[in-house]
């Protein structure tokens, strides 16, 4: 079930091995790519408000769109100095939240990829929203992505000292 530990890590695993490849990838920036992959989720509040009860689920709905959560991204990039790069990083993470929720069977939640232009919704099915074995996946591959950045960070170390 990719939950928010599973949203979190899959961004911080791209971001990461992007970063082996690109500069642009530092840690302040894989941050905010981890907080846009809990864009999406934001829909959640609508939980703890029933509580009280607020029934805003419908009203919130839509910020579990691919529209939705840009427009709350490009919302929040308008905080930062760096408005596009930031706005750039919050939709890749975005983007790792959507991707692992189309891998999902769940009876309960579609993905409406397309909304508002269309209402088609779409999923892969290949996982089941109850099934952690993903989030074990993806922890496991952040400990060897982890151990793998070690090393380089290592051998990037050892190349500039010898110059």
């Amino acid at each position: 079930m990719p939950d928010w530990l599973t949203h979190i890590t899959v961004a911080w695993i791209v971001c990461t091995v992007l970063g082996f490849k690109f500069q642009a990838f530092k840690q302040p920036y894989i941050a905010i790519c981890m907080v846009g992959a809990l864009i999406p989720d934001i829909v959640k509040i609508s939980i703890l408000l029933n509580y009280f009860n607020l029934y805003t689920f419908y009203l919130l709905a839509a910020i579990h769109t691919p529209a939705g959560s840009i427009i709350i991204a490009s919302i929040i990039s308008l905080l930062f100095k760096e408005k596009k790069l930031i706005l750039g990083f919050l939709v890749l993470g975005i983007g790792t939240h959507y991707f692992m929720d189309l891998l999902l069977n769940d009876i309960n939640s579609e993905i409406y990829l397309f909304y508002p232009f269309s209402w088609s919704y779409w999923q892969l099915g290949l996982f089941s929203n109850t099934d952690y074995l993903i989030t074990i996946v993806s922890l496991i591959t952040a400990l060897i992505v982890y151990l793998i950045s070690i090393n380089v960070n290592k051998r990037i170390k050892t190349a500039n000292n010898k110059i």
